[in-house]
């Protein structure tokens, strides 16, 4: 098997943000990227850093009719993941349907799982709100 799974680099911060806007189109939501290039690259890879990123190099023959990576989940099962999580729009039937005939659970239906988000003037609000310590 021909991939790599690496640790993202700085460099990689424009690729990043193109996917990241690539999939906002497609989950119709492109308004909602606020994150810049330079964005990824402070809060990144400054010397605290605020996220990680892997970057999973894969040539296209080893990508399935999917889009998935052949071959990529045994390594992180091998390599002792045992989970992976994500979320999935509502309307989007297909992506869905794939994966659950894959055999994903939907944790929203099953445990009663909601996903909560604060931004703007909300997350501004409760930051004010927050204690001093």
């Amino acid at each position: 098997m021909n991939f790599k799974i690496r640790a993202a680099r700085k460099e990689d911060c424009k690729d990043i943000s193109r996917m990241i806007m690539e999939l906002a189109v497609y989950e119709k939501m492109p308004e909602q990227v606020k994150i810049s290039n330079e964005d990824l690259e402070r809060d990144g890879f400054s010397p605290n850093p605020f996220f990680e990123c892997l970057i999973a190099e894969v040539s296209d023959e080893y990508m399935n009719k999917d889009g998935l990576p052949r071959g990529l989940l045994p390594v992180a099962v091998a390599k002792r993941c045992v989970r992976l999580q994500f979320s999935v729009l509502e309307w989007n039937k297909p992506s869905l349907d794939f994966y659950f005939t894959k055999g994903a659970e939907d944790l929203t239906a099953k445990e009663g799982w909601h996903f909560l988000r604060f931004h703007g003037q909300a997350l501004d609000q409760l930051a004010r709100e927050a204690p001093n310590n």
